[in-house]
C-alpha cells in the first residue's frame, strides 16, 4: 500500500504536487496516478505493447464490435473463472490487420484485472526464448524468467501463430509449449492469419498434427472478418 506521507519525496506519483488525492498527510491509500503507473507496469510485464494500452472492448472500432468474434470474446470474459478452471483457450483466425490482436488483448487485460497472470508472446519468438532457456546457466535461473512464464503463467497469448518458421526445431518448440500447457490445463489464446484448414495442414505436413488438434479441441475458435484497419489508418494519416 502506498503511503501519502512519502509524497514530498517525489518517489511515487509524478503528479503528487497537484494531485487531489494527496490532500491529507494523515490519509493512506493509492493515488490515481500511482494506480495508472501500476497498471502500465502490469501490462508491460504481460507483454502488452504500448499501442494496445488504451484499447478496451468498448473502444474497439464498430466494425469489430458487430462481429460474432467480438460477442464470443465478451462471453469468454464473462465466464473467465470457468474457462481457467477447465483450461479452455480462445483461438482467433482472420486476415492481416483486421484487429485480431487488439481483440485478444482486451481479453488479456480482463484476465489481468481478475488477478490472473498472463503473457503475450509473438509465436515466432518462442524458439529463441526456449533456446536461451536451455543455454542459460543454472545459477542464472531466477524462477520468474520469460522462459519459465511460457509454461507457468495462467494465460498465454501466442500472437501470429503460423508465421513462425516451418523448420523442425521451430515446430518442435511450439509443440513443447502447447502440449505442456494443455496437459497442465492452462489456457492458450492465439491469433493466426491462416485459415483453420491451412493451420491444420501446416502442422500435419510437419508431422506435428497434435499441436493444432490440442488447440482446436481446447479452445473456442472464431474467425474475425473485416478490412485491413492498418491500411485504413495509414490512409487517414496521409490525408
Amino acid at each position: 500500500m502506498f503511503c501519502r506521507k512519502a509524497a514530498h519525496l517525489n518517489s511515487h506519483c509524478q503528479d503528487y504536487g497537484s494531485c487531489p488525492d494527496y490532500s491529507s498527510c494523515e490519509d493512506y491509500g493509492i493515488c490515481i496516478h500511482e494506480e495508472e503507473t501500476r497498471w502500465i507496469l502490469t501490462m508491460k510485464r504481460a507483454g502488452i505493447e504500448k499501442r494496445y494500452w488504451k484499447i478496451e472492448f468498448e473502444t474497439l472500432v464498430e466494425s469489430i464490435q458487430q462481429t460474432e468474434a467480438y460477442r464470443k470474446a465478451i462471453s469468454y470474459v464473462q465466464q473467465l473463472s470457468k474457462m481457467f478452471h477447465h483450461g479452455y483457450g480462445f483461438g482467433l483466425f482472420g486476415g492481416n490487420g483486421v484487429g485480431k490482436t487488439s481483440l485478444l488483448c482486451c481479453i488479456l487485460k480482463a484476465v489481468l484485472r481478475k488477478g490472473y497472470s498472463a503473457l503475450l508472446i509473438e509465436a515466432p519468438e518462442v524458439p529463441l526464448i526456449l533456446n536461451r532457456w536451455k543455454t542459460k546457466k543454472a545459477e542464472d535461473d531466477q524462477g520468474d524468467s520469460l522462459e519459465e512464464r511460457l509454461f507457468q503463467d495462467d494465460f498465454l497469448l501466442l500472437d501470429d501463430l503460423g508465421a513462425e518458421s516451418s523448420v523442425e526445431y521451430t515446430m518442435a518448440c511450439i509443440q513443447q509449449v502447447v502440449l505442456k500447457r494443455v496437459n497442465e490445463m492452462k489456457p492458450i489464446l492465439f491469433t493466426s492469419d491462416l485459415t483453420p484448414d491451412e493451420m491444420a495442414r501446416r502442422w500435419m505436413q510437419a508431422g506435428y498434427n497434435r499441436v493444432y488438434d490440442r488447440l482446436r479441441t481446447g479452445s473456442f475458435i472464431s474467425y474475425l472478418e473485416g478490412e485491413n484497419l492498418r491500411e485504413r489508418k495509414a490512409c487517414f494519416l496521409l490525408k
